[in-house]
């Protein structure tokens, strides 16, 4: 699935969610539950109904709703494995990957994602977060958070997360918000980890969070990040990943040096 095709889905789930069946179900509200609890119901939940989504005639994502006999949610299915060296590598690997090493920092900006099989299909499934907009129709609608300081604290750690993981943003439908809680958050990574040991050119560091750093340095681990991602990543992927973490603590440490550590550095 390319990018735009990727993007134009999730503005039309968006969109046109009042229009389907699937978005008439008794939803259960999200951002309060931990991360286990909503893992354990990807992996588990019965599986209602399955809405596949095709593009010239190639089964590309599915959107999936899901129950426990208590709450009813719905997931982002995707089963395609191209990885690397694939010329044009897109793969629900990535986005495992990606969730991965988002837990495993503490960083709280991808949607929960499991690995599981469906209708013989092994891939990843992604919670699929209601009452959303992207930060492309935001901007389009100029809606105004109401804390622009905390909303725009989290834009920049997500931008340090994109590269961590050599995610560039080819549109800004890839941040994402429920407009309860106003929380942006990452999508769609079935491009990212290019071996590439540099960081994204188009997309320069202004500011970073003291977690977020804290993540980067004192609480990075090489081993527990090899062990955690090495069934999802080759060798380069995962040499170059472990690249970028100190590209970025010296591109954090020069902003520092030239702008000041209040500047840079912000809480949370």
């Amino acid at each position: 699935m390319n990018k735009k095709t990727r993007l134009g889905l999730w503005v039309c789930l968006i969109l046109l969610g009042g229009a389907s069946a699937l978005c008439r179900a008794s939803l259960q509200p999200t951002p309060s539950d931990p991360r286990e609890e909503l893992e354990t119901f990807l992996r588990e939940a019965d599986i209602t109904a399955v809405e596949k989504m095709h593009q010239h005639g190639r089964t590309n994502a599915w959107l999936v709703t899901l129950s426990d006999g208590t709450a009813t949610r719905r997931a982002f299915f995707k089963s395609i494995r191209r990885s690397r060296p694939a010329i044009m590598p897109d793969s629900c690997a990535y986005e495992l990957a990606a969730y991965e090493l988002d837990k495993l920092l503490g960083l709280g900006l991808v949607p929960a994602t499991v690995e599981r099989s469906i209708e013989g299909r092994a891939g990843s499934l992604q919670l699929f977060l209601d009452g959303v907009e992207t930060e492309k129709s935001r901007l389009n609608k100029n809606l105004r958070p109401p804390d622009p300081q905390a909303y725009g604290d989290r834009l920049d750690e997500i931008l340090v997360l994109e590269h961590l993981v050599f995610a560039p943003r080819q549109d800004l439908g890839d941040v994402i918000f429920q407009t309860d809680s106003w929380r942006p958050m990452r999508v769609d990574f079935s491009e990212a980890f290019a071996p590439s040991a540099e960081l994204l050119t188009d997309y320069p560091l202004r500011r970073c969070s003291r977690r977020v750093l804290a993540s980067l340095s004192d609480e990075w681990d090489d081993d527990a990040v090899r062990a955690r991602l090495k069934s999802l990543l080759n060798a380069e992927e995962l040499e170059a990943l472990l690249q970028r973490r100190l590209l970025l603590l010296n591109e954090i440490k020069r902003l520092i040096a030239e702008k000041g550590e209040a500047a840079v550095l912000y809480r949370p």
